[in-house]
């Protein structure tokens, strides 16, 4: 029997440090992309929700295109693109997450990945919340390497 792969997702500010590589300023982010990877261990959960959270961030400066990297790793089977409408929905009421991020949280939880990782005070604040209520770890990079190293 196939066991489905685990899922992790990176916030938008992570996946611009995973695309411009530079270790000297996003050594954390890039531990946890790498820990992640290691052995095929974790899948990066990509949605349209989650792709346009990418894409909104990636205007910012220093700008990137979110989608090559993405499909980089599918290629390399390290992120995995679900549709949207095959997720199971849930009702979710997380307290004080930030209405214009909800998808990365709300299809974080219907694909029923482990982590979410952000270095986001705001969002991490809510980890234990979403713990207990819905599975999902909230969780800053080095923690997360910290957890699954």
């Amino acid at each position: 029997m196939r066991v489905p792969p685990r899922l992790v997702v990176f916030d938008a500010l992570s996946l611009r440090c995973f695309a411009l590589g530079d270790q000297r300023l996003f050594r954390e982010e890039l531990s946890a992309f790498g820990m992640a990877f290691r052995g095929r261990k974790f899948r990066l959960l990509v949605t349209d929700g989650i792709l346009a959270e990418y894409q909104a961030e990636s205007n910012n400066f220093p700008q990137y295109l979110p989608l090559p990297v993405l499909n980089n790793l599918a290629d390399r089977g390290r992120a995995i693109f679900l549709d949207e409408l095959r997720l199971q929905r849930h009702p979710v009421a997380l307290d004080g997450f930030p209405s214009q991020h909800k998808a990365l949280i709300l299809d974080s939880i219907a694909a029923g990945a482990e982590y979410f990782i952000t270095k986001r005070s705001r969002w991490l604040a809510m980890n234990e919340e979403s713990v207990s209520v819905y599975g999902l770890h909230i969780v800053t990079p080095a923690r997360f390497v910290e957890l699954e190293g």
